[in-house]
Order: C-alpha cells, then sequence, then structure tokens
C-alpha cells in the first residue's frame, strides 16, 4: 500500500525536517560519539502517525538502542528537551527526562557531559522499522526474535523505584505457586466500540469473545486466576462479573467507554495530575503480566512488553488476530 499524495507529501517533509544530524557542542570526548535518542516529534505539523504512549515509546527507543550498539555509538535518551506524552512538569523520581521516570539510562553519560562533546549525533525522529516486532503475531511467540530484543532491553533496566513498586504489588496481588492466566484488554483506539480507531492498529476482541476465549482457555490450561490488564471499565466490570473471586487486578482508573473525551476533556487518567500514576500503573500491569503462567491478548505495546520481559517462560501464549483498523492515509494496493 501507498500513501495518499497529501500524506505522503507530509511525510517527506517530516522525514527531512526531522533527520539524523551530526554536531558538536563543545570540545569534550574527543575520542567517543554519544547517539541522542530522540522521541517521534508529534507536533510537527508535517507528522502523519498517532501519538506514542509510553510503552510504544518504550520500543520506539529499543529500535534506537540496536542502531546505536552496531555503528558503535554511546546512546543517551533525550525526552527532556524532547518531551513524550507522559512529560509532566517538575521533577519524577529526582529527573524531568521522562525517560528516567521509569527506566534507566544505557550509559553514565550525563546530559551535560553529552551537549557540551566534540562528536555528537542527534538521532532521526522516525522507527528503525527492520527493529520494530510489530504486529505479525507469528513475532510473539518466536523465541529467537524474544531473546534478541530481551537482551536490548537489558541495557535499559527498569528504575529502582518503579521495580520495588512492582515487587510489592506482585506479592499483594499474585498468588503464590499458582498459576496465572494474564489477559490483555486494549479498548482506547483499538476496540471496534471505541470512540477513535487507530489507523493501522490491531484490533481488540469483542468482551464476549475473549470472555469465551478465557473461559475455555482456564481450563485447558488448567490455570487457577486470571490477572486481567485493562484499561476500560466495562470490561472490567464482564471480567468481575465472570471470574469473581478468580479474577485478579489492579485497583486504578479506567476509561469509561461511553464518555466522549477530547484534548479539553481527557479520560480522568491522562488529566495532568494523574500522568504519572496511569503510567506507573501501565507499566506495572505489563510487568505482571510478564510474570503470569500464560497470556492471552492482542498484538499491542503492552503485550509485546510482558512478551519481552517474560523471556520465553510463558508455558502458553494465545495472540489474537482480530484484523486491523483501515489506514486512511493510505491506498489500497493496485
Amino acid at each position: 500500500m501507498t500513501y495518499k499524495p497529501w500524506p505522503a507529501t507530509k511525510n517527506l517533509c517530516y522525514h527531512f525536517q526531522n533527520r539524523e544530524r551530526k554536531l558538536s557542542f563543545g570540545d569534550a570526548n574527543p575520542d567517543k560519539t554519544f547517539y541522542v535518542i530522540r522521541p517521534i516529534n508529534d507536533a510537527s505539523p508535517f507528522y502523519i502517525g498517532v501519538r506514542h504512549h509510553l510503552l510504544a515509546n518504550y520500543f520506539y527507543v529499543i529500535s534506537h538502542l540496536k542502531y546505536a550498539h552496531d555503528m558503535g555509538w554511546i546512546p543517551v535518551i533525550d525526552q527532556l528537551n524532547y518531551p513524550v506524552f507522559t512529560s509532566v512538569c517538575g521533577e519524577i523520581n529526582g529527573t524531568r527526562n521522562a525517560w528516567e521516570y521509569f527506566w534507566q539510562q544505557p550509559s553514565s553519560y550525563t546530559m551535560d557531559e553529552v551537549y557540551s562533546s566534540k562528536n555528537v549525533v542527534l538521532s532521526k525522529r522516525s522507527w528503525f522499522g527492520q527493529w520494530d516486532i510489530g504486529y505479525d503475531i507469528a513475532n510473539y511467540t518466536n523465541q529467537d526474535l524474544i531473546a534478541f530484543y530481551n537482551k536490548i532491553a537489558a541495557g535499559v533496566p527498569i528504575k529502582d523505584e518503579i521495580a520495588n513498586h512492582v515487587s510489592e504489588t506482585a506479592k499483594e496481588l499474585l498468588p503464590a505457586s499458582k498459576r496465572v492466566l494474564g489477559v490483555s484488554v486494549r479498548h482506547a483506539g483499538h476496540a471496534r466500540n471505541s470512540l477513535f480507531h487507530a489507523p493501522g492498529h490491531p484490533i481488540t476482541p469483542d468482551t464476549d469473545a475473549l470472555l469465551s476465549i478465557v473461559e475455555q482457555k482456564i481450563i485447558a490450561w488448567e490455570m487457577d486466576y486470571v490477572f486481567l490488564a485493562c484499561d476500560d471499565e466495562c470490561s472490567y466490570s464482564a471480567f468481575v462479573s465472570a471470574f469473581g473471586a478468580q479474577l485478579l487486578a489492579l485497583h486504578k482508573l479506567r476509561r469509561d467507554p461511553t464518555k466522549q473525551y477530547s484534548v479539553d476533556n481527557p479520560p480522568p487518567m491522562y488529566a495532568a495530575h494523574e500522568m504519572y500514576n496511569t503510567a506507573v500503573n501501565y507499566l506495572t500491569e505489563m510487568t505482571l503480566l510478564s510474570m503470569c503462567t500464560g497470556i492471552i491478548g492482542s498484538p499491542t505495546s503492552g503485550v509485546r512488553y510482558a512478551v519481552v520481559h517474560n523471556h520465553n517462560a510463558y508455558e502458553n501464549v494465545e495472540i489474537i488476530d482480530s484484523g486491523r483498523f483501515p489506514n486512511t492515509m493510505k491506498l489500497a494496493n493496485r
């Protein structure tokens, strides 16, 4: 498929405007080359994609870490001078760099050191598509591919503050020595009844269809509990009704799918004062998914994160292909 003429023109402008650049900021570290990983520039008038949230941004960074490694450059992730969706005013965990709210830097060099160095490469602000797991469901059970991404991810471990929070949550929520089936439900932008359909993105199964699959698998795979990672209040309520005391889930704010949201009236979990807590809850959910005995979900960035960090330890994996929403920016094959 190819882009329609106007999106294609905008896309060319975007890639030129946000191309890789080699700069010098001073005379420090003349024997080293630093690679500054800049996020997608979704504020650009030429950008035609969707906004990257927490874990889409994470895997975007992973693709750039692979590139930096191949080039022999020292990577540093700058989400201070280049804000992202999860950026907030003020400091979080002692930093204003949104990457460092959640994960460690891949090197010990500070931003001040990098931006006073002789050899600095500013990354392009687009994906290296060859290092993206994408939406092909076969990739989510490809052991070599999962191991490949797990190795890259090991270079940017989760921050101690977040790791401690996840560990305490796991102790409270996941019963020891029990078999837990992890289920991911991503409603916003992915469900057929969502008020917004993310162009070209995978479709989440309808709740009734997903419940039927989970009910079958909990028996076939001999699971004791269901851990639900879910952003939608109606889906959550349906799972509570179906599984009762067998259901495990975080207590958190969820989206009401019957309400119309906008930039001026965001879902409550994306209000400025809740943004960080929402991101921590989401990262916690996906990390807990990685600790489950098995997993069911559609191919999303969250499921991708869980599968990679599980490192091929799942007994059972069911990635559901319900098709994708059309990409209105593109023309059909001719």
